[in-house]
C-alpha cells in the first residue's frame, strides 16, 4: 500500500500575519487543500496523515469535511522541526504500513506538484529506498565561506534543487530515522538528506518549475494566477 504524510504544522513567519501560510485562502480554498485534492484523487494512495498543531486541527478537519476523500484520514502532532513532524507522521502509520509500503512526504505549501511525481516515485522505489523530485539549477552557482568573497564555483551540471513529495519505503526509512539523535534530527532539512546520511539509496525523479514552495507574499500572488 501507499500512504501520504502531508506536513501542515509550520508557522510560516516569513509570510507575516496571524494565520500560517498553509491555511491562507486562495480563491476561497485553504492553500493546503490543493495538495490534498491531488492525493485524494489518486486511488493508489490508501492513507492520508495530516501533521498539524493542536490549535489548527479543528480548522483542518472542517476544511477536509467538504472534500471528496476516500482514504483513511489520520492526524499526527506537529514537531519542533520539519523532520520531527515527519517522524510523528511515520509513527501514526505504525501498525498500518508494512515494511515495503511506500510513504510520500509532502510540504503542504507546494500546491502545484504534478501528479506524475506519484507514479514516478512508486516506480523509482522499486529499485531504490527513496525517490526525490528535483529540478536542474539554471544559474551559475557559487560558494562563499563568509558571504563576502567568492570561495568556489560549483559545477552547475551536478547541482539540483529538491522538491516534494519525497517517496520512501517505510521499513528502511523508519530504521534509518531511529539512528539519529533528537538534536541531529532537528538539523536535518529533508527526508532525502537523512536517507543519504544513513546510507540508503536515493533516486532522483523529475520535478517541475511549477512545483514551487509558497514562502513569500509574491509567491502567493503568483499562485493565484495558476489555480
Amino acid at each position: 500500500m501507499n500512504h501520504a504524510i502531508i506536513l501542515a504544522g509550520g508557522v510560516g513567519r516569513r509570510m507575516g500575519g496571524d494565520i500560517p501560510k498553509q491555511y491562507i485562502p486562495v480563491k476561497g480554498v485553504p492553500l493546503f487543500v490543493y495538495s490534498v485534492r491531488k492525493f485524494a484523487a489518486d486511488s493508489r494512495i490508501s492513507t492520508l496523515v495530516f501533521v498539524v498543531s493542536d490549535e489548527w486541527r479543528g480548522f483542518v478537519a472542517d476544511a477536509l469535511s467538504g472534500e471528496d476523500i476516500r482514504q483513511e484520514v489520520l492526524y499526527a502532532p506537529a514537531g519542533r522541526s520539519r523532520q520531527h513532524s515527519v517522524w510523528n507522521g511515520l509513527e501514526a502509520l505504525n501498525g498500518r504500513a508494512g515494511e515495503e509500503d511506500l510513504v510520500f512526504v509532502h510540504d503542504s505549501v507546494r500546491p502545484l506538484f504534478p501528479v506524475s511525481v506519484i507514479g514516478d516515485g512508486i516506480a523509482a522505489c522499486a529499485e531504490a529506498d527513496m525517490a526525490l523530485p528535483v529540478i536542474s539549477v539554471k544559474d551559475a552557482t557559487y560558494r562563499s565561506a563568509d558571504g563576502k568573497s567568492l570561495t568556489a564555483i560549483l559545477p552547475r551540471s551536478e547541482l539540483f534543487s529538491g522538491q516534494s513529495p519525497e517517496c520512501m519505503r517505510f521499513g528502511p526509512f523508519v530504521r534509518a530515522h531511529a539512528r539519529f539523535s533528537d538534536e541531529e534530527i532537528a538539523g536535518i532539512r529533508g527526508c532525502s538528506e537523512l536517507a543519504h546520511r544513513a546510507g540508503l539509496r536515493v533516486s532522483l525523479i523529475p520535478g517541475t518549475e511549477q512545483n514551487f514552495k509558497i514562502t513569500t507574499v509574491e509567491d502567493l500572488r503568483a499562485l493565484t494566477l495558476l489555480v
